[in-house]
């Protein structure tokens, strides 16, 4: 006879299961965030220009209320403070211009004298004129005022719902006076101009550089459609895009090319959706799956000429989308969804590129969706096998750029040259003459160029961007050395190269310099030492400007330990090891691991900060609480399976461990969330070396998970498992015994320890079912185990009272099974072994 068991059943299951767990609180909340409330991070880092003057947040966990501002010149104290501070920015002059909820204040650093603005909701510095606009809120009858750095009224206008400014700093204000009465006003120093007027309420301008145009985009008040338009600044003159492309839209999204009069255009005209529809077709060569989860709309794009009354359509059927590459003749054009198959995260592109001036389109090439291009876009860069492909997009052709070593590319701003950053060395690329030079040695380092120009292009698929460098000024190179974790930084200038910081293993964080590039500043942390913020001038020697959480004394003595080993192919890795502060030569201890992939690049972080609040893991709180902490590297091969591949890993990371007598082996827990959510579920049912396991968000049928579809992605997540974190390499059909061999939930009947699952119920990446799986899967072969799902959450845990919930659960989890207090309630009563009736 088949069972059914009706949904209320189950949503009452859920409902009581959340019910008795909020009843069965065990920790102390007050106890459990003492270290979270009591800690704090330096964050949003800001200097002027001449170096002396600096500000920093205090960031909590939930909270970044508290601006300080610092004397670079006088270390030790804040010079002072300001609480509910939303944006900061320096003048030219060292004044600082705050803006609060409610109110902005103007602040001379040097006598610390200021000037306060009540009722304001924006301000903005126009840096070239040396003056700053206020917004003020309704209360103030929504007034713009513009101020020199003196705090001196300039220029004010009324009802003012949003302003712009250009590259020069000049103002374009759109205002509403009463009812349909809308306009444009410039302000320049004391000249106040309207430009436009309309009945329509305006909701968007893009201004041309130099301010020679407008585009406007109007509300249209008959429905939901916008108008566009633009306006010549000069002679008044509007040119409506109606006139000239008489179809309807919701919505059009305009850029500039070239800084010229011409522009692209995107249109979007949202499809009446059917509800009359009984069945939702999928076909079995759709490629383009996404599309069955968006709003149905049709896109356009369109090159238009205002001012030539000329207006053309971009792309066909068979070439549905186009970008603006920043050139006046030529775009790229492509089908994002042609080749996608699903197989690799991201498809290759078949790239076509449009000759406006022939109207004819011509194949450039195949290439992984990646593309770097010039600031004229006359070329382009992709990478391939070995190097990377140049592309001269008016003729076609196609150079190979050989080095394996080869980074990511920066286009110079004259567009006659590449740099690369590289493995030990920055290489530069004669465009002209095809030769290619390391030009500076940083041998054993990752290169990363700093001070870049960087636009991204808006695409459906692939990766569009413009990275620019002006070799007319120093580049600040970032300087890594992945095996011994230390970072640098230097700079590069004609050859020529300064050290700013020199190599460490502290994480330097957040590094600021003025355009000069004589004076820096940074915030840097490791293991025992909490943020600090530290200021140098080239030439000079470095100044610690302030010390944060200075009454942690406690972090001063931390131990920790980098554990090196190899898994069994030989593979090098390393793993962190923290010691419980406080500890006893003479005492063992409990061992919490947690694993993911590679985390020895954390091991300069200070524990004492939340990095994984929002996963219940607070590694201050073990040390604290008398845990050794330990994180070891996994890497996944793709030869014998994830769970294999971690398996070994962990075991290696633990016999590594093997000499130290502190750690009482009888009493380690294994915890990991997400990717290291499924090792653990895999690691419980094949390892004996664990008296506890928690897993959260984590996979536990990896041949469901195949042949599922991933709805915080939209595509089948086959990807993921056959080619992204799991590395399968194949699909289930081709290698059913590798899947089975690594699947969790096929083995859950071999766990010989409790286990503790949480999911957040509206998780789309790895769904909350995964998690009931492996439960259900434990509970039917009469294991100890306890899920927590956690309503309204995601991937993670986003609720404040759900993180507590969480950790303290976490936490009391790993009390009770590695050091014996037995003495808590939900866990007794979710793990005791009932009578049978």
């Amino acid at each position: 006879m088949r069972a059914f068991f009706p949904l209320y059943y189950s949503l009452l299951f859920l409902f009581l299961l959340l019910a008795a767990g909020q009843e069965l609180m065990a920790q102390n909340e007050e106890e459990l965030q003492s270290p979270i409330n009591k800690y704090y991070q330096l964050t949003g880092l800001k200097m002027s220009d001449n170096g002396r003057w600096l500000t920093a947040w205090k960031s909590y966990d939930q909270n970044r209320d508290t601006l300080l501002f610092f004397d670079s010149t006088k270390p030790g104290n804040p010079l002072g403070y300001r609480k509910k501070v939303k944006t900061v920015v320096f003048t030219g002059t060292g004044q600082l211009l705050m803006q609060g909820s409610n109110h902005a204040e103007l602040l001379n650093l040097k006598d610390q004298t200021s000037i306060s603005y009540r009722g304001t909701k924006q301000v903005q510095l126009l840096k070239t004129k040396e003056q700053f606009v206020l917004l003020y809120n309704k209360d103030e009858n929504s007034k713009l005022e513009l101020h020199n750095l003196n705090g001196n009224l300039i220029n004010t206008l009324d009802h003012v719902i949003r302003f712009y400014t250009t590259d020069d700093d000049h103002i374009y204000a759109i205002t509403e006076n009463g009812n349909r009465d809308f306009g444009i006003f410039r302000i320049m120093d004391q000249t106040l101009e309207k430009v436009y007027s309309t009945v329509d309420k305006i909701s968007y301008l893009n201004i041309a550089p130099a301010g020679t145009g407008i585009m406007i985009r109007e509300q249209n008040p008959e429905n939901t459609s916008e108008k566009t338009l633009y306006l010549d600044v000069k002679t008044r003159t509007v040119f409506h895009l109606n006139k000239v492309l008489p179809v309807s839209f919701q919505h059009v999204f305009n850029e500039v090319v070239q800084e010229s009069h011409v522009y692209f255009l995107t249109t979007i005209k949202q499809k009446k959706k059917r509800d009359d529809v009984v069945v939702d077709i999928w076909y079995g060569n759709d490629n383009c799956l996404e599309k069955k989860f968006r709003p149905p709309i049709d896109v356009s794009t369109y090159v238009w000429k205002p001012r030539k009354h000329f207006i053309h359509k971009m792309g066909n059927e068979r070439l549905p989308e186009s970008i603006n590459i920043g050139n006046n003749r030529y775009y790229l054009c492509f089908d994002p969804c042609r080749l996608q198959d699903y197989r690799t995260e991201q498809a290759p592109l078949q790239l076509f590129v449009y000759d406006l001036a022939e109207d004819q389109y011509s194949l450039l090439d195949t290439i992984s969706p990646e593309l770097y291009l010039s600031g004229n876009g006359n070329y382009a860069l992709s990478p391939g096998s070995n190097g990377w492909y140049l592309y001269h997009i008016p003729s076609g052709s196609k150079t190979f750029i050989e080095g394996k070593s080869l980074g990511p590319p920066f286009f110079t701003t004259d567009d006659k040259a590449i740099l690369f950053e590289g493995e030990g060395a920055l290489w530069y690329y004669d465009i002209k003459t095809d030769m290619l030079s390391q030009s500076v040695d940083f041998d054993g380092y990752q290169t990363h160029i700093q001070n870049f120009q960087w636009k991204g292009i808006r695409t459906s698929k692939g990766r569009f961007v413009r990275q620019q460098i002006n070799l007319s000024e120093p580049l600040v190179i970032e300087l890594y050395d992945p095996q011994k974790n230390q970072t640098g930084y230097s700079l590069w200038f004609k050859g020529k190269t300064e050290v700013i910081i020199p190599p460490t293993t502290k994480r330097i964080q957040s590094l600021k310099y003025n355009r000069p590039f004589t004076s820096f500043s940074w915030l840097e942390e490791d293991f025992n030492l909490p943020p600090r913020l530290v200021f140098k001038e080239i030439g000079k020697k470095e100044t610690v400007v302030f010390q944060s959480n200075q009454q942690d004394k406690a972090i001063l003595s931390l131990k920790q330990e980098i554990i090196s080993y190899t898994n069994s192919d030989g593979i090098a890795l390393k793993g962190i090891l923290y010691y419980p502060l406080g500890y006893s030569p003479s005492k063992k201890y409990p061992m919490v691991v947690r694993i993911y992939q590679k985390q020895n690049q954390f091991a300069n972080r200070c524990p004492s900060l939340a990095y994984y609040e929002s996963l219940g893991l607070n590694i201050r709180l073990f040390l604290d609480k008398g845990y050794f902490v330990y994180l070891p590297d996994i890497v996944i091969q793709g030869k014998e399976g994830p769970g294999l591949d971690a398996l070994d890993c962990v075991n290696y990371s633990l016999d590594a461990l093997a000499h130290n007598p502190l750690i009482n082996w009888n009493r380690i827990g294994l915890i990991g969330h997400s990717f290291g959510g499924y090792e653990t579920d895999y690691i419980a049912t094949c390892s004996n070396r664990f008296a506890a396991f928690v897993a959260g968000s984590g996979a536990s049928d990896i041949v469901w998970d195949a042949n599922a579809f991933n709805y915080n992605f939209n595509i089948p997540d086959f990807v993921r498992i056959e080619a992204n974190q799991y590395k399968l390499g194949v699909p289930f059909s081709a290698d059913k015994d590798l899947y089975f061999k690594n699947n969790p939930v096929y083995h859950a009947e071999k766990v010989n320890a409790p286990v503790l699952l949480w999911s957040g119920t509206e998780d789309q990446n790895v769904p909350a079912d995964q998690t009931m799986a492996f439960y259900n899967a434990l509970r039917r072969n009469q294991k100890q185990v306890i899920a927590l799902f956690y309503k309204g959450e995601g991937h993670d845990l986003q609720n404040k009272q759900a993180q507590i919930d969480l950790k303290s659960r976490i936490l009391d989890w790993f009390d009770y099974f590695l050091k014996g207090k037995t003495e808590i309630e939900w866990i007794k009563k979710g793990t005791s072994k009932k009578d049978a009736p």
